[in-house]
């Protein structure tokens, strides 16, 4: 299909539109977000951090959150072998916490990215496909959880998992 001159084919503008307006949209939140070819990543900072947790008890975290009006924004990563990826959990920064969180996060399977860490933010495309929110897109600047609620909802899923 031939295009008049300056003019883009179909279904190219939208994607362009869809990639700038989320750097748009993280900027006027606060967040420091850098462009990096097919990716926009997110710098944690002093007021946002992430926890990186398998899908499958990234969902038990975020319903025990949710039931607890907690819940904050999802980012779900591809997985390059098909398998269910894996979930960042944004939360408020993570600078402070104690180490002793940390070590109960990482003995769960779950990563904390801190200060200076870059995150991939949609619609990213890294190994294995796109780069999503869990359902829908926020609007406004997205309520984050305290890092101590995520810190305290993987335990009780891990631990109420092992009594099942």
């Amino acid at each position: 299909m031939n295009s008049p001159k300056g003019v883009l084919p179909s279904g190219v503008l939208p994607q362009l539109d869809t990639f700038s307006g989320a750097l748009e949209r993280y900027s006027s939140w606060g967040w420091l977000v850098l462009r990096s070819e097919n990716r926009l990543l997110l710098t944690t900072d002093h007021t946002v951090s992430a926890v990186e947790m398998a899908a499958g008890i990234g969902g038990e975290v975020q319903h025990y959150l949710s039931v607890r009006m907690l819940g904050g924004p999802v980012v779900v990563l591809p997985s390059a072998s098909g398998a269910a990826g894996r979930w960042l959990i944004l939360t408020e920064s993570a600078d402070e916490a104690s180490q002793v969180n940390l070590i109960r996060l990482r003995a769960r399977g779950a990563l904390t990215h801190r200060l200076g860490t870059l995150v991939p933010l949609p619609p990213s495309r890294i190994d294995g496909g796109g780069v999503r929110w869990l359902g829908d897109v926020p609007s406004a600047r997205p309520f984050l959880p305290p890092f101590s609620a995520v810190v305290a909802a993987l335990r009780a899923v891990t631990e109420t998992a092992g009594l099942r």
